[in-house]
């Protein structure tokens, strides 16, 4: 699944109600130059890291398949 969303000028962004839902009011935020990964406080490092490589295998099937359209 992929979300999209908007920043304000006053650098709020909406979180949609199923994440909010999810993830609760108190998330961390760990982002590096390109990307952020934002998870429940409650969540354990571990957890966070075995979502990560689902999303991982995610990216790279969507990245192979804009590949092949491309190459059409």
């Amino acid at each position: 699944m992929e979300m999209k969303t908007k920043i304000t000028d006053a650098g709020v962004f909406y979180v949609p109600k199923e994440l909010r839902d999810a993830f609760g009011q108190r998330i961390k935020i760990i982002p590096n130059a390109s990307a952020a990964v934002f998870f429940s406080q409650k969540t354990r490092y571990e957890d966070v890291l075995a979502s990560l490589r689902i999303i991982q295998a995610d990216l790279e099937h969507r990245a192979s398949l804009a590949r092949r359209e491309g190459s059409k």
